[in-house]
């Protein structure tokens, strides 16, 4: 069954192939955030998938007991659910985008490109703190109000937002041990990647959109400045040049010589060769009293 979400946030699925895309969404936010990539990419006739992420789509205080793991675990269950697509690409923003980061490293062989929005691997001043102050027992659970709402220059999307209007300071704490995660990972990310960023973010740093950009795996990657949005770049009101960036960047990816539909069965297929030829080098070694040959990594 096909799911629409409009203004309520909800799970977003669109039709299409052979390609898919998973689009996930920032910490407190919602699918709002990365619909009009999603529709835009689907429109190119991508099928696309905006789950809801873990801990969302109800009160802030479903965040509080919350680790970043779970945000993970939860995209990655939605990740599969696009398994048997030609190329699988992921669209993340802020906090979505750190996840997509983490697939790319732990499901290389079903991730075939990234587009990176707003990716949260350095939040500003008044994030540091809270994340600070989120790891303290006693104020961790307070839930902080976001005063003026969300991180947009569009006043009119903005207001229709249906984001939380609050942010646990734990789940900040936990957003900033996933950026940190992440920062870990990046050299080992091979996906290729684009990033962009809204020159005047009030959330997350642009040193961080240039860290990640140089320091990813397969890259550097391209970084994009949108002169004039804020933090949500999708919503904001640039958001054309930035669904049109993502999919100029999406179709020009190469198309895998294996198939995702193919990718568990071969990975199965490489883990019970590798078992195989380590017993018969093994056996080899025993014979010979020489070195294991060394492999070069995959």
């Amino acid at each position: 069954m096909i799911r629409r979400a409009f203004d309520d946030g909800a799970e977003l699925e669109l039709p299409g192939g052979p390609d898919a895309v998973l689009l996930l969404h920032g910490l407190t936010g919602s699918t709002f955030e990365v619909r009009p990539v999603a529709e835009r990419l689907a429109a190119a006739g991508m099928r696309c998938l905006a789950p809801v992420m873990a801990g969302h789509g109800g009160s802030p205080r479903a965040l509080v007991e919350l680790p970043w793991t779970a945000w993970v675990a939860k995209a990655a269950q939605d990740l599969a659910r696009l398994e048997g697509a030609r190329r699988t690409f992921i669209v993340g923003c802020s906090m979505g985008a750190l996840v997509a980061c983490a697939l790319a490293h732990d499901h290389p062989e079903r991730v075939d490109g990234l587009v990176l929005l707003a990716p949260a691997l350095e939040l500003q001043p008044q994030g540091r703190l809270g994340a600070l102050l989120g790891r303290a027992p006693v104020i961790r659970r307070l839930v902080v109000p976001k005063g003026s709402g969300s991180d947009v220059r569009d006043a009119a999307m903005r207001a229709r937002n249906p984001s939380m209007r609050g942010v646990p300071l734990a789940a900040v704490a936990e957003l900033a041990a996933l950026g940190a995660h992440v920062d870990r990972l990046l050299p080992e990310v091979a996906a290729p990647a684009l990033v962009v960023a809204g020159a005047h973010d009030h959330t997350v740093t642009m040193s961080g959109a240039r860290r990640l950009a140089r320091r990813i795996g397969s890259g550097p990657a391209r970084l994009v400045v949108l002169p004039e949005s804020w933090h949500l770049v999708g919503i904001d009101v640039e958001r054309g040049r930035c669904a049109e960036e993502a999919l100029r960047f999406l179709e020009a990816l190469p198309i895998p010589r294996r198939r995702a539909g193919d990718a568990r069965r071969g990975t199965a297929r490489g883990r019970t060769a590798r078992g195989a030829q380590g017993r018969a080098d093994a056996t080899g070694r025993g014979a010979r009293g020489g070195k294991r040959r060394r492999r070069s990594p995959r």
